[in-house]
Parts: structure tokens; C-alpha cells; sequence
């Protein structure tokens, strides 16, 4: 297992604090899977309508 700050390997099941960095360790073996894209918004992305609505939503804010 890896500590997820400074990506050093670890090899005690139990150990709560990486050894070279100092931080907490995670018990988590996978991150979750990421869930794919809809159809939309692989169309929106790839036409960089979606880079658009964000600019324009921001303006609005202001």
C-alpha cells in the first residue's frame, strides 16, 4: 500500500502514519471507480458548449 501524500510504499497493514511524511494513512484499498460520462456530456465537452455555460453562468454572478 502507498501513502497517499507522498506516495511512499508501506508495508505494515496497521501503520497510521506514514513513516517519511508524517500523515495519516487511509484504509482504503481502490479508489472508487469513476461512473463514464453520459453521451450529452461527452457531446458538450467535445464542442466546448460546457466551457461556455460556465463562463456565461460566471458572468451572471458578477
Amino acid at each position: 500500500m502507498k501513502c497517499s501524500n507522498c506516495d511512499t510504499e508501506y508495508s505494515d497493514p496497521n501503520q497510521n502514519i506514514c513513516e517519511y511524511c508524517g500523515s495519516e494513512l487511509t484504509k482504503e484499498m481502490e479508489p472508487p471507480a469513476l461512473r463514464p460520462t453520459s453521451k450529452i456530456d461527452q457531446f458538450l465537452n467535445e464542442t466546448g458548449l460546457k466551457d461556455l455555460y460556465k463562463k456565461i453562468k460566471k458572468s451572471l454572478k458578477e
